[in-house]
């Protein structure tokens, strides 16, 4: 009796990462560019055309919010507005699809094999370009009645600050004061330009006064949210992935001591970890969200 196959697939708005998983483990891993013309017709077909063959089941990661019934709700990154890309998929490919966000993904790929190992109830946060997160709770990914649970990033810090505008229409929210643009947005406001988020993180860990001010802004922003979410949904840990948290122990343990300032004291000592699946984490929580 052979492995069962799965496709674990993470749709960016740059390129496309795929993974074949035969018997749990990935064998193979690859990835097409995102060809976003045409309203992303492309995309699709693209990835049908890269697969070396048939398989059990895949799903697709995408940068955007999923219901229940597998309706995507826009993606802007990829010039998708509303559709439903688990039955294309599989009317190209005759291979089952379900579909769910990319955070989500990532979410669930950290907690079943990654930092989250060991945890049943894990709040992932993915510090990149904006701000992202997935809620996994008793095993199972948390999405939402309209697939935006975990949208972390957009709560409002400041409401009145007219200087933060949010691509989401509003002004002050979150990730843009603890993203990587949002942090160089915050440097510059101190007079410090010309620097990118990891030449600001890291000088702020070699000792630099007036870069360290900057990043305990950004982290004390990012530990308030942190522990407005937790209040609401108590995960036993949170992981940290992204390119920010890259920056390692320097940034987690200044994130955790400003979440425990903000915290619920119930959720006072929730542990923050940092993610060690890297850019993967999509594909293979991809691939065992395909499994069921």
């Amino acid at each position: 009796m052979r492995d069962e196959r799965y496709y674990g697939i993470d749709v960016g708005g740059t390129s496309v990462k795929i993974g074949l998983f035969e018997g749990g483990r990935l064998t193979k891993k690859w990835s097409v560019p995102t060809d976003i013309s045409d309203g992303g017709s492309h995309i699709l077909q693209d990835i049908a055309a890269s697969l070396p063959g048939p398989a059990d089941g895949a799903a697709l990661a995408v940068p955007g919010a999923v219901l229940p019934d597998g309706t995507v709700n826009r993606c802007v990154n990829l010039n998708w507005g509303v559709c439903r890309p688990g039955e294309d998929f599989t009317a190209l490919t005759g291979i089952p699809c379900r579909v769910l966000n990319d955070a989500n993904a990532a979410a669930l790929g950290e907690q079943r094999m990654g930092g989250g190992s060991g945890y049943e109830s894990v709040l992932f946060v993915a510090l990149g370009t904006g701000v992202g997160a997935g809620i996994v709770l008793d095993g199972k990914v948390r999405a939402g009645a309209h697939g935006a649970a975990g949208e972390l990033g957009h709560l409002c810090w400041d409401p009145e600050d007219a200087a933060a505008p949010c691509t989401c229409g509003r002004q002050g929210c979150l990730e843009q004061y603890c993203s990587a643009t949002g942090i160089v947005r915050l440097a510059a406001q101190a007079g410090i330009e010309g620097l990118t988020c990891k030449q600001l993180v890291d000088g702020a860990a070699a000792g630099d006064a007036r870069l360290e001010a900057v990043v305990d802004q950004a982290c004390d922003v990012l530990g308030w949210g942190i522990a407005g979410a937790c209040a609401a949904v108590d995960p036993e840990t949170v992981v940290l992935g992204g390119g920010v948290a890259q920056a390692g122990e320097y940034f987690r343990a200044k994130v955790q001591a400003a979440f425990d300032r903000y915290a619920f004291h119930a959720c006072v000592g929730t542990r923050i970890r940092l993610a060690t699946l890297g850019s993967d984490a999509g594909m293979i929580g991809a691939a065992i969200f395909a499994q069921g």
